[in-house]
This record gives C-alpha cells, structure tokens and sequence, in this order.
C-alpha cells in the first residue's frame, strides 16, 4: 500500500509517483487539500481517494481493505478529535529537525475567506474542531524540550478551549509559537494569558492594509480593527510578530508593495511572509476568477503564491511577481532590519528582532550547511534563547493579571464579534 497526502504544488510529482507504484501493483491512497479540491483528477491516479479529513475515513478504509472491498472515494463527514490513536513520536528523526515538537490540537477555522485554500476541504461537516484540553496536556507532557510548535491554522479560534489551555499550560515552563488573527490579538485578556504561559511568536494574517479588500475577501474578522495596536499589544507583551500579506488583491495597484513594506518596518514586525494572491481550486475565489475568464492557467507547479497565475485588476502579472520579490528583498535588507529593531525599547528587544529577522533570511547558505552536516539539533539552544529574550520584568508583570492592559476602542468590538 502507498499513501500520498497531495497539496497543490506537489500534485504532478504526487501523482507520477502514485503512477509508478500502481504499476508495481499497490493499491495506492490519495488525500489532502488538492485532491479534496479535485477529485475527478486525483482518482484517475489512485485506487482510493479520500476527501476532507481522515479521522473517520481512514479506520473505515482500513477495515474495508482488511475485507478485500476498498472503496474508490471516501468522504469525510463525521469531525472530531477525541479517542485519536498517539502520534508515533518515537518514528521522527528528531536530530534533523530545529523544531521537532510540532503538534497541531484543532482542525480547520471558523471563518469563511474566499480566498482560502482550505474552504472546500471541511465540506460535509464541522469546519473547526478541537481536540479535548486533557488530551492536548497529556500530548505536550510528552514532548522533551522546551519550544513547542503549534501548526493549528487559527490556535485562538475557540476562546474559551485556548482560556482554559492556556490555564492547563501555565507553570509548565514552555516556550511556543502559534498563528492567530487580528481579532484575537486584541483580545487583550486572552493574549495575555497566552503571553504568561509562554507564547513568544505568533504567526499574524494581516493579509492586506485595505479595508475594501477585507471585505471583497470576506475577511470579516479583519475589518473595523486596529492592525497598528494589535502590533504593539503584541510587543509589549514581549511577542514577536510573524506578518502574513498578499498582493494582487482587486483593490491593490503598483504602490501596494511599497505601502505595505513600510507599514510592517515602521510597525517593527520582526518577520513577514509575502504572497501573491493565488485562487487554489474550490475556493470562491477561484470560481469567480474563472467566470471573469482571468485565470491564465492551470500549471499547478505555479500555485506556489509566488506566481501571478491568474490576470490581476489594478497591475499587470509581471508587475505583480516583480513588486513582490521587491517586498521581500526591501524589508530584509539590513537597513530595514535595524531601522525596525530601533523601534522596541530596550537592548534585548532589538537584539532579539535584529537576531531573528536575520537568521530568518540572511544567513540560508548557513542553515543550508548545518542541515546537510545534520547539526540543526544543536539550534536548539539558540532558538530558544532568541525567542524569550527581550521579555523585561515590566512586560511579564504586564500580564499579570492581563486584564488590566490598557483596553483600546476596537478591543470591544473585537469581543462583541
């Protein structure tokens, strides 16, 4: 048996390889976002195919296959996280990995963006899920270290399970990183008992400065709220910001980058991810771009949101690809990093962002070397040491108790929401 889980931009190599194993006859597993998105094309490489979700599809494969009566397609459409099977830990080659405590404790997001690339994989049933508190403390009991690296694609979505995990963590002395929206940033109790147990970066969807875009893109949790205070709340509870943006959105022109760039400098966001605005298949996205004849084609290798592959409104494609690499190549200049680390108060805040701003895109032949020696382990230590400095007494008494930070008006229309 070969099992593949197919995202977008591994689709052809998925499927030549699936191809390969057919022939050699295997019964051979296709899943993920693509093939949940496309499944008229996967099955014509694969003897099953599975839609959405796994957890109650994949026990049922099992006992089918076991009675020699495989299905070709299963569809998800019982959602839950309880009673799952320990993730075999004991299999991962810890020594190659700087952050091999990942762990993922909910399923999908509440919210409906056009844009996003996981909208049609939780049709059929629940689109966000999580796992019940003590099986989440249990799980983090048994990972060695300290860092923890939560891939939930919105960690803050459920308030009240991340009040009460956040609760279950404190004392545990961790240190994690995690994604969350603008909304939950200000949520300023909330962040601040994140901040307490040990949260020290956080992953941020600003996605664009735009309001009109916001709600084009039905980024209804964006809209009507203080990106600028959602970035100090940030740092003065000693919290490094990770910025997610997109270009090409229909209300972007040629000036988006040059806005955008100095907004997130001026802002001192440590780190950014940039994108091109990409409709994945079975998004709204997509669907709309496809009636209004704007999809230039369908290379899924390109899909990558580092290619204009569709005919943007207010700029041509190249012009889109050639303003995104000036964004990363502006704000990671070293001018750009230090002027942003000037902005925090305080000696350890600036080496900290100009420490991780850095390592993040100046010193790849560097990283490229460790890893190939198979020495990321001993990173380690640096990493971790990088993220919790920079926390001065005045910020972790700050968060204790975090309701007394000082409220902004958008706060209240943040929890009214």
């Amino acid at each position: 048996m070969v099992v593949i889980q197919v995202y977008i931009t591994s689709a052809y190599r998925a499927y030549e390889i699936a191809d390969h194993y057919r022939k050699k006859g295997s019964h051979v597993c296709l899943g993920g976002l693509h093939v949940t998105s496309l499944p008229d094309e996967a099955i014509g490489h694969a003897d099953s195919i599975f839609l959405g979700p796994g957890e109650d599809t994949w026990p049922q494969f099992l006992e089918d296959y076991r009675q020699k009566k495989p299905r070709p397609i299963y569809q998800s459409k019982t959602r839950t996280l309880d009673n799952l099977a320990r993730i075999r830990r004991d299999l991962i080659k810890r020594d190659l990995y700087l952050t091999p405590n990942t762990i993922v404790v909910s399923r999908g997001c509440p919210h409906a963006c056009d844009l996003c690339y996981k909208e049609s994989f939780f049709k059929g049933g629940r689109s966000f899920y999580t796992q019940k508190i003590e099986d989440v403390l249990a799980e983090i009991d048994r990972l060695s270290g300290k860092h923890l690296f939560f891939l939930d694609d919105n960690f803050f979505a459920d308030v009240r399970f991340a009040n009460a995990l956040f609760d279950g963590m404190a004392g545990m002395n961790r240190i994690w990183q995690a994604a969350g929206t603008v909304q939950a940033v200000l949520n300023k109790e909330l962040i601040g008992k994140a901040a307490s147990c040990g949260l020290r970066s956080l992953f941020v969807g600003f996605e664009t400065l735009n309001q009109d875009n916001l709600d084009t893109h039905n980024k209804s949790h964006n809209l009507n709220t203080s990106f600028a205070t959602a970035a100090r709340t940030l740092h003065d509870l000693g919290v490094m910001i990770n910025g997610s943006f997109i270009f090409g959105m229909d209300h972007d022109d040629a000036s988006v980058f040059d806005r955008t760039v100095d907004w997130a400098i001026n802002q001192s966001i440590e780190t950014a991810t940039f994108h091109i605005l990409t409709p994945y298949p079975g998004t709204r996205l997509y669907n709309l771009l496809r009636q209004e004849n704007r999809i230039l084609h369908s290379n899924w290798n390109l899909y990558d949101t580092r290619h204009a592959v569709y005919q943007p409104s207010g700029m041509t494609p190249a012009e889109l690809e050639r303003g995104y690499r000036k964004a990363y190549q502006t704000f990671y200049q070293w001018s750009s990093i230090i002027k942003a680390a000037l902005s925090h108060q305080g000696l350890k805040p600036f080496l900290r962002h100009t420490a991780y701003a850095g390592g993040w895109k100046k010193f790849e032949p560097l990283w490229s070397w460790i890893i190939r020696k198979k020495q990321i382990r001993k990173m380690i230590p640096l990493l971790e040491t990088v993220l919790s400095a920079g926390r001065s007494a005045k910020m972790q008494t700050a968060t204790r108790p975090a309701a007394n930070l000082k409220a902004h008006p958008a706060d209240d229309a943040a929890r009214r929401a």
